[in-house]
């Protein structure tokens, strides 16, 4: 985990025996506990379970292979200053990760849309060919908005049953790897995929999308 490599700001606490056996049965909220104290250990472990998924999180968001890398650092570096502010009252560590990158992912695309509402085209600097219609622009704008209905669709499901369909249709991940991944039994992920699609259906026949 580079981010944190030779850092002189982190105590590095030797890994005991046991630890270094036993810490992939370690839990996720026993890892935030130790980190909380300063456990590096506990922070290479965090980042071992969870970066592959957080980093594929990102880039599905913002399509770019080293603003998903550098916002996963920023992350998991927000989750060691700020490890004591985390309670299981309010989830699981991973739905406080994935919220963690998830708001950091919005901050950058914010950010993009203000540097360029800043940079407006004038009117002389369009190429009236590039407004020629071809024969399949109703088609783009179909499928767009098909994709739009359906990204609007997805947010109406839970966080859980969003997580598991975006990572099996979007990212391509196989049930057994979401299991690994998100450390959730392959039962729960295929019923939260079967009902999360059920859901997702209906929502779109309510908007009038029907199955091709």
């Amino acid at each position: 985990m580079r981010i944190f490599k030779n850092s002189r700001n982190v105590q590095n606490k030797p890994l005991s025996r046991e630890q270094a056996v036993n810490v992939g049965e370690v839990s996720d909220e026993a890892l935030m506990t130790a980190i909380s104290g300063g456990a590096l250990w506990a922070m290479d472990a965090l980042y071992e379970r969870y970066s592959r998924l957080l980093y594929s999180l990102a880039y599905r968001m913002v399509t770019d292979h080293q603003v998903a890398e550098d916002l996963l650092q920023e992350s998991f570096l927000s989750v060691w200053r700020n490890a004591s502010s985390y309670s299981s009252r309010n989830g699981a560590v991973h739905s406080w990760l994935f919220s963690i990158i998830h708001h950091r992912a919005i901050d950058y695309l914010r950010a993009l849309q203000r540097r360029a509402a800043l940079n407006p085209v004038s009117l002389e600097d369009v190429d009236p060919e590039d407004h020629q219609a071809s024969s399949d622009t109703w088609e783009q704008v179909w499928v767009s908005y098909q994709q739009a209905q359906v990204r609007q669709a997805l947010m109406t499901l839970s966080k859980e049953q969003r997580l598991v369909i975006e990572l099996a249709y979007f990212q391509g991940w196989t049930q057994a790897e979401i299991a690994e991944g998100c450390h959730i039994p392959l039962g729960t992920v295929k019923a939260r995929m079967r009902l999360g699609l059920l859901h997702l259906k209906r929502r779109l026949e309510q908007q009038g999308l029907q199955e091709s």
